[in-house]
């Protein structure tokens, strides 16, 4: 069956320089997080429906769980909310720039909130997500390409090796393995430019979301094996 995707947004208060900076993206419960700085995306992309109830409780827990390592919990509201609390002559709270060590402590506290939620997940899609992170985290230099081959390597092994993987994933993995090796074996990042690095994140996404729904098709097939639902 194919998913039927429901996509619910919420703004995260209050506004502070914790996560103007922060991204992350991945698959827990069905339901794909995408958290953009003090926003946060939620797409329901199992089969059947998803209730915006349903959307926000999973919200609220991953909101929970990223609160906890953070100096100030953030809490949702919606964007008509955060219109009206940022609209003059409301000034809403105050903006900071983040320093490095604020950039890292909130880079480690995204990893250690995806991990928890998928404590139980596959565990190479959890390294393929750790990886991805890595890459985001070092873009423009050499770390970047050698942590998305590194992702792709964790999928070739998933399969038993490159052949397998591409006849299950498709040509998206090789295509991620080559910008990455291309781009892994410059002598000198100044041949590196924003394209190239937009190129070899984008290209680790695509696999790693053909990756995404292979692990959705089987769980589906694991709960109703002969396609019948109760």
């Amino acid at each position: 069956m194919t998913p039927t995707r429901s996509t619910f947004n919420w703004m995260l208060w209050p506004l502070h320089g914790d996560l103007s900076g922060a991204s992350d993206e991945f698959i827990a419960e069905g339901f794909r997080v995408r958290l953009m700085g003090n926003r946060l995306e939620v797409s329901f992309e199992a089969s059947g429906t998803c209730s915006l109830e349903a959307a926000r409780a999973f919200a609220e827990q991953y909101i929970q769980v990223l609160g906890t390592r953070l100096v100030m919990a953030p809490a949702l509201i919606t964007e008509a909310e955060w219109l009206a609390r940022t609209t003059p002559p409301f000034v809403g709270s105050e903006t900071i720039s983040p320093t490095r060590e604020d950039r890292s402590r909130v880079a480690r506290a995204v990893r250690e909130a995806r991990n928890e939620l998928l404590a139980s997940a596959d565990e190479a899609l959890r390294q393929c997500y750790d990886y991805r992170q890595d890459a985001i985290q070092h873009v423009n230099t050499a770390e970047a390409a050698y942590a998305v081959y590194k992702a792709m390597e964790i999928l070739d092994e998933r399969f038993g090796g490159e052949q397998n993987a591409v006849a299950v994933l498709g040509t998206a993995l090789k295509r991620a393995k080559r910008v990455a090796n291309e781009q892994r074996h410059f002598k000198t990042m100044k041949r590196s430019t924003p394209k190239a690095s937009a190129d070899l994140v984008e290209s680790a996404d695509t696999a790693i979301r053909h990756y995404e729904q292979y692990l959705l098709a089987a769980d589906e097939r694991a709960r109703y094996p002969r396609g019948l639902k109760e």
